[in-house]
């Protein structure tokens, strides 16, 4: 074999490795949320506890977005990645043993931590080791594969074989990923020079672009965590199994994909601040037959179009944000931090905001209320998108061809590739 093929196999087996890595974050992520009325039944929680369990993740990113994304900056990637890959491990397998409340929550948090780092320093190390542009599309397959994955294997394998076996099986795999990534040597371009943390935050808030995405990933991540703790709960009062639940989240990823896919064909056409709008328009109003009824149909259908109307604001957010990024001088992982904090405190207070008030109000009036502070955020969103001295600076973002964070949601060049989050991803992040 010569020095090439050595080089492109290696490169083969990083890309399968590290894209394991993502869809297995995602996927896990995602899992916990069609099994959540199981964990409710079997260790007596409340619906705060459970919101409590569903926020942990977005709690342990808070804590870590913008550290993580500054020492990706400064130091390199591949340790950090390694690290949270055997963070993940430990968390899985503990949620697997756990036996009460505190036991799962604390198991939560610490694969917050992982998850926080992969979705930063993992994919600035895709950024680095790929030839630029290249290794892009696997991550956006990989983040929506587990999406739909996650939630439907996770509800099927508790119905049939137990609630400890879907851990179990994803701790196995997130050790074999991390070994096989611990042992295999790639080398990786150098990283630019990182700005200060205090002057790339300065750059960050003071950037038009950047408030605008901010507000669509609050948007985004609020209505993320209302629907993960009251769609289930709905749903299985309604007598549906925790794998059809499942099956319904998993029918969602399927439209956060394929709504991720359509606005990545438009390239730069989407890259603009009125498609932010529309969808945060789009999702507030897709939050209406949720709170006009409990119909289990009404509740599937919200569950569908909010998700398809997050899909445009993870694919659309980042790349704009990053943008800014770019004219401001700002330290890209260090943005991409912020905005994944950002993401984790909505994870962190949507969950835990809805368990509490589901306990004075119905699930129709949590619905109707995340709706209304949903358009309060689309109003901040339109003041910083068109607001007076944004056209010079729109403009500027404009011209040229300008890249979008390269590892975590594709490049601009000429046309644009993005990569779909959670959260988040957020990820994630539906």
């Amino acid at each position: 074999m010569t020095e090439a093929a050595g080089s492109n196999a290696r490169a083969g087996i990083f890309r399968l490795l590290i894209y394991g890595l993502i869809l297995a974050s995602s996927a896990a992520q995602y899992a916990i949320v069609p099994i959540m009325p199981t964990y409710a039944h079997r260790f007596g929680l409340s619906g705060f506890q459970q919101g409590m369990v569903l926020a942990a993740t977005g709690l342990a990113t808070l804590a870590i977005a913008v550290p993580a994304g500054a020492l990706s900056d400064r130091f390199g990637a591949r340790r950090l990645t390694l690290l949270a890959g055997l963070l993940m491990t430990i968390a899985t397998f503990a949620q697997s043993l756990a036996s009460g409340f505190p036991m799962l929550l604390g198991s939560r948090l610490i694969f917050g931590i992982g998850y926080g780092v992969v979705w930063t320093a993992g994919l600035s190390w895709i950024d680095r080791t790929i030839r630029a542009g290249s290794g892009l599309g696997g991550s956006v397959a990989s983040a929506g594969i587990g999406s739909v994955v996650g939630p439907a294997a996770a509800g099927a394998l508790v119905q049939y074989l137990g609630l400890a076996v879907p851990w179990l099986a994803t701790a196995a795999g997130f050790a074999f990923i991390t070994a096989g990534l611990c042992l295999l040597r790639m080398p990786a371009r150098p990283a630019p020079p990182a700005a200060p943390i205090a002057a790339s935050l300065r750059a960050a808030v003071s950037d038009r672009g950047t408030i605008c995405a901010a507000a669509a990933i609050v948007t985004a991540g609020v209505t993320t965590g209302v629907c993960a703790l009251l769609v289930p709960a709905q749903l299985h009062a309604a007598g549906a199994s925790p794998g059809r639940i499942g099956l319904y989240f998993s029918i969602a990823g399927v439209l956060f994909v394929a709504g991720s896919t359509l606005t990545a064909s438009a390239g730069r056409r989407a890259l603009r601040k009125s498609v932010i709008c529309g969808a945060m328009l789009i999702l507030a109003a897709a939050l209406s037959p949720a709170a006009l009824t409990a119909a289990p149909l009404a509740i599937i259908a919200m569950l569908c179009l909010a998700t398809a109307a997050r899909s445009v604001l993870w694919t659309v957010a980042y790349p704009l944000a990053a943008e800014g990024a770019r004219h401001s001088s700002a330290g890209v992982g260090v943005v991409v931090g912020l905005l994944n904090g950002i993401w984790a405190v909505t994870a962190v207070l949507g969950p835990l905001t809805a368990g509490l008030a589901v306990e004075h109000l119905s699930p129709r009036g949590v619905f109707g209320l995340t709706e209304a502070a949903c358009a309060a955020t689309l109003a901040v969103a339109v003041v910083a998108a068109w607001g007076t001295g944004n056209r010079s600076r729109t403009r500027r973002a404009g011209s040229g061809n300008s890249p979008a964070w390269p590892g975590q949601f594709g490049e601009l060049k000429g046309q644009v590739e993005f990569q779909p989050v959670i959260a988040s991803a957020q990820v994630d992040r539906q």
